[in-house]
């Protein structure tokens, strides 16, 4: 800010050229490009998507037989297992409910069937932040028998109107079932005991499902805004006794731009929305916001042209600007998360006046 005060002094310096002049008004011209810098930011991906809120969404949505893990950063991976049911369980649903599995007949039983299908998870209810809205682009799962050989498991999921056949031991991606944001359904299962079969007591059935954060989104991401960090001031330092002189500088303004210097390490395409923020009313200025590409990279450069906001930065006192930072909708690009990354912004101003000040001068 202290730019245009350097400018002020500039003037009050040339008055003391014409001290021996008669009483007048003169005008003293200047064409002088401030630069201001405004900002420095340094977003880090950990700070945009809170994995807490992803490991309880997960851990709701599948209840208190799932264990969720943390397996990757890079794409963000979580792993949930959910135990289906337990060797006791198995048990009991088999004919006559034999209490130890060397009882068991070699042969198939149905364990689960659509008159009395089971919630596994429900995906319409999970609050995943900012990622509510994605589609995930893969989802594997596993169907597992734990602690017995010669035992195969087959199952059917469905989820709304959507169903997915899956049989023990063999990767089955389920991503059609989550996208749809219904209740995760076991509609059937049936359990087979092939001659020479062993298990026992601590025999489960489970279902491993792997969450990597790789997705597309049909329409725009917001993963930042400074709107609530704005606060009470004038970007340009104004108030009720700012003067007319930096009211002057103002109405002298011709151009108005911003540049941006980056290093976007996020490995996600992104873009910047700038806009005009009314502080007083704690809301948008009239003027469209402006928006410029965020590409990934390091040591690069975007430019806002402002010059539409000169209107609003006269009429809006106290003034400043909102910088939102958008991830947008993908239609065939699909994103990861890279929780490693970060967005480096440093920000500056560029004014561009041509000023035409009266002074009024005395005689000695």
């Amino acid at each position: 800010m202290k730019r245009f005060y350097y400018v002020f002094l500039l003037l009050v310096v040339s008055m003391f050229l014409f001290t021996s002049c008669a009483l007048q008004e003169i005008e003293i011209k200047a064409d002088p490009t401030l630069q201001v810098p405004i900002a420095t930011e340094s977003i880090l991906m950990s700070d945009l998507v809170d994995t807490e809120d992803i490991v309880s969404s997960l851990s709701e949505s599948f209840g208190e037989d799932a264990t969720v893990t943390h397996k990757s950063y890079n794409p963000l991976t979580y792993g949930v297992d959910l135990e289906i049911f337990s060797g006791g369980e198995i048990l009991a649903k088999l004919p006559g409910s034999p209490i130890d599995f060397s009882l068991v007949p070699v042969a198939s039983y149905d364990l689960v069937t659509s008159v009395a299908s089971i919630t596994l998870a429900s995906f319409s209810s999970g609050d995943l932040g900012i990622l509510e809205d994605i589609e995930l682009a893969s989802l594997p799962a596993t169907l597992v028998v734990r602690n017995a050989t010669g035992v195969t498991v087959k199952a059917t999921l469905t989820s709304g109107d959507t169903s997915k056949k899956i049989t023990s031991g063999d990767k089955t991606d389920l991503a059609d079932l989550f996208n749809v944001e219904n209740d995760l359904m076991l509609e059937s299962m049936s359990i087979t005991f092939d001659a020479g079969f062993s298990a026992d007591a601590s025999t489960t059935i489970a279902l491993l499902v792997d969450f990597p954060f790789e997705f597309t989104i049909n329409q725009d991401l917001e993963l930042f805004t400074n709107k609530d960090e704005v606060g009470d001031e004038d970007i340009f330092g104004r108030g009720e006794e700012s003067g007319d002189v930096l009211d002057d500088i103002l109405d002298g303004i011709e151009s108005f731009k911003l540049h941006m210097d980056y290093d976007n390490t996020t490995g996600l395409p992104l873009k910047m929305e700038v806009q005009g923020w009314d502080v007083e009313k704690n809301q948008p200025t009239e003027s469209e916001p402006v928006t410029g590409v965020v590409t990934d990279g390091e040591g690069k450069t975007v430019e806002f042209d402002l010059t539409d906001l000169i209107g609003d930065i006269k009429d809006t006192v106290p003034f400043n600007l909102v910088f939102t930072v958008k991830l947008p909708k993908s239609e065939t690009e699909t994103y990861s998360l890279n929780m490693g990354g970060s967005l480096v912004l440093r920000i500056w101003l560029d004014l561009d006046t041509d000023l035409s000040i009266p002074i009024t001068l005395g005689a000695q």
